[in-house]
């Protein structure tokens, strides 16, 4: 039952997904002064953005690069969260 799920997804939420399908590194970078920071492909993401994900199950930590930054990846729920907003939003695929 996924269905309530997908029908919230944002635009920000869909693009972070899409982004991660098409080979995008999200990565979590941990620092001891100030707390965790994301990054998108080289660029920052938000905290909240990135938990709402992570709540929701789209993206999980998939392997620590070091013991400063971890990787996340794509879920097969999030690939199906992305696929039925696409389906409504046929302007998001390019």
């Amino acid at each position: 039952m996924t269905e309530p799920m997908t029908a919230g997804l944002t635009g920000p939420q869909a693009r972070v997904l899409g982004a991660l399908r098409d080979g995008a590194a999200l990565i979590m970078h941990t620092r001891t002064e100030r707390g965790a920071f994301y990054t998108l492909g080289g660029r920052r993401l938000s905290v909240t953005l990135l938990k709402d994900l992570e709540r929701l199950r789209y993206v999980s930590r998939s392997a620590g690069a070091g013991r400063t930054a971890v990787a996340y990846e794509l879920t097969p729920g999030g690939s199906a969260a992305l696929a039925q907003w696409e389906s409504g939003n046929p302007a998001s695929r390019g």
